[in-house]
């Protein structure tokens, strides 16, 4: 016997013939506020073409989903739960949300079978929008979230995406010349620099500024990049003091680098902050359990949380795209 053909309509059918992704459709089912008037009148006239009857049972298990944002990573596992910024970052994201009575699910993409996978959940207009971090250009993650017409948000200045996503960030220009200006005034000479990797803005705009205000007490060859975590400021500093031993002051993008610094420090009986200077990044629990105490640069995680939050619900109720910087301060301790 000859199968018959299908003739119920899809959301996917539905999507191809408005021109919209299945996330939009599925928004739009949901209650249609989400989604600019263009689409929902694409939307409308594709469901009249194609006779597409919802689901009731699907479009329940939908609606029971949409006070949901996703806040996803792109990091693997044991880099997201070695990052204490992480963890801040999550917990105020997660109770902005509670506020407002909504949920949040993580998602981790560090690798291209994680993000494959996190594009799919989120395609699936499962979650209202997305709150990112840590975006590397490796996989194209944000540009896939964005493609599909997913509301989305990035925590950090998102570099060559700028101009096509919302974000929420520290003033990292603002902190690298605080702590320029800091290790100057505490009698620094000669620096070094283990910054963060070179596509994020520790490896960038913190960078940039650190090296504009510490003029030529910053030698070119005394910057290393490393991935934020604790081996990579021990290794770094021991390459720096070995081939500049003249170096009396270090600046890691992270207090995790940081605290790498210090154990190199302590390794060459170098006296902190007696022959060398350490300053850090984030202001994180990392910053007061090491010993001395690092100086850092502090972001206000629980305002740029709140800030992520409000900036994503309004591209999710209007689509009006936000750009948000938020002043950080010097906190001064024991490791200068």
């Amino acid at each position: 016997m000859a199968r018959s053909r299908r003739t119920k309509a899809t959301i996917a059918d539905v999507a191809e013939a408005a021109g919209v992704s299945r996330g939009t459709v599925s928004r739009y089912l949901n209650g249609g506020h989400w989604v600019s008037e263009s689409s929902t009148e694409a939307v409308r006239t594709a469901i009249e073409k194609t006779g597409y009857v919802a689901s009731s049972t699907a479009r329940q298990l939908r609606t029971g989903r949409s006070g949901t944002v996703a806040f996803l990573v792109d990091e693997e596992p044991a880099a997201f739960f070695g990052d204490p910024t992480f963890e801040s970052l999550v917990a105020s994201v997660s109770d902005a949300l509670a506020a407002r009575d909504m949920s949040m699910v993580v998602l981790l993409a560090g690798n291209a079978e994680q993000a494959r996978r996190a594009v799919e959940f989120l395609s699936s207009g499962a979650v209202a929008g997305v709150v990112t971090a840590s975006i590397h250009p490796t996989h194209g993650t944000l540009e896939k979230i964005l493609d599909q017409e997913i509301p989305v948000v990035n925590c950090g200045y998102p570099r060559t995406m700028a101009e096509r996503v919302s974000y929420v960030m520290g003033d990292e220009a603002m902190g690298g010349r605080l702590m320029a200006e800091h290790l100057r005034e505490r009698g620094a000479r000669r620096m070094g620099v283990i910054a963060g990797p070179a596509d994020s803005p520790g490896g960038t705009l913190r960078l940039d500024a650190f090296r504009r205000a510490a003029g030529g007490l910053l030698p070119d060859p005394n910057v290393r990049f490393g991935d934020y975590t604790r081996e990579a400021g021990q290794r770094f500093a021991a390459e720096l003091l070995e081939a500049d031993p003249g170096i009396d002051a270090i600046f890691a993008a992270s207090d995790v680098m940081a605290a790498g610094v210090l154990d190199t420090a302590t390794e060459r009986d170098a006296a902190v902050p007696g022959q060398l200077l350490v300053g850090g990044f984030d202001d994180s629990l990392v910053a007061t359990s090491v010993e001395p105490a690092l100086t850092t640069i502090r972001q206000p995680f629980d305002r740029i949380s709140t800030e992520l939050v409000s900036v994503l619900l309004r591209e999710i109720s209007d689509g009006y795209r936000s750009a948000v910087t938020v002043p950080v301060e010097l906190v001064t301790r024991e490791s200068t």
